[in-house]
């Protein structure tokens, strides 16, 4: 539940970017819709070729089996063959941003259990190659997220999976106070079908000052790679029929 938890966090801070551009483990999202992710697309001309993305380096201490130069060139080449409207991040971008938000998490205080438990966030800035896809979605605002992740070896991965599920099924329900506010959040599973080695959705639906703001995430883990994609104020069951295909088709390309 790293990465919806970021998200919170960050809407929690005064001037932070949202977390969602850097992986907390991993997120950005295409919208459910066809036509709604063909709306109020960027012109490509602003969009990084691959090779520019390719040029860039990681841009970070850590290195995963796959870099975080290929991770963006493999991303940009989605986004341009799938028509996604979508801006590639830099790796230094994801990383100072992941940084910043494990950071804003130190004072937060949870209750009545803590969903970060056995975790460290930290760890994928450290030894981790990081890309990210940001894309206009269904809340103002607040982007959309396709977040890529791969480490030097399988042993990360594995962890990743079982403190993912371990944090959804004990601490399904909490609050969290952060500069002042507290915010309550709610997590429930969905079922979706299997896609890399291991796959987990969720929904969230995060309630501060009386609003309440849901996010769907889907996580896919295969090898040393692990892809996340986060969509807000999408219908859960919809965004796991339309996002499926697209885990399996960001793993492809990032093993290919």
């Amino acid at each position: 539940m790293g990465l919806a938890l970021a998200l919170v966090l960050a809407g929690c801070g005064e001037g932070a970017e949202p977390a969602a551009l850097g992986p907390g483990t991993a997120e950005s999202k295409p919208s459910p819709s066809e036509s709604e992710t063909r709306s109020a697309k960027p012109s490509k001309s602003a969009q990084p070729s691959p090779s520019a993305a390719a040029s860039k380096g990681s841009g970070g201490s850590g290195g995963g089996a796959v870099s975080g130069a290929e991770l963006a060139a493999a991303l940009n080449e989605m986004n341009i063959d799938l028509d996604m409207g979508g801006t590639v991040l830099e790796e230094a971008q994801l990383k100072q941003n992941t940084a910043q938000s494990v950071e804003a998490m130190k004072g937060v205080e949870y209750s009545p259990c803590d969903p970060t438990e056995g975790s460290d966030p930290s760890k994928a800035v450290r030894e981790a190659s990081m890309g990210a896809m940001v894309l206009d979605g269904n809340l103002a605002g607040t982007p959309d997220t396709i977040s890529v992740l791969s480490w030097p070896d399988e042993e990360p991965v594995t962890e990743e999976i079982e403190v993912s599920k371990r944090q959804l099924a004990s601490c399904p329900e909490y609050s969290l106070t952060a500069n002042g506010r507290t915010v309550s959040i709610a997590g429930e599973a969905l079922d979706m079908p299997t896609v890399g080695d291991a796959s987990q959705a969720y929904v969230t639906r995060q309630s501060i000052d009386g609003v309440t703001q849901t996010s769907v995430v889907l996580t896919a883990w295969s090898g040393t790679n692990s892809v996340q994609i986060t969509l807000h104020e999408a219908d859960p069951q919809e965004s796991i029929r339309y996002v499926a295909p697209i885990l399996e088709e960001v793993l492809d390309r990032i093993e290919g």
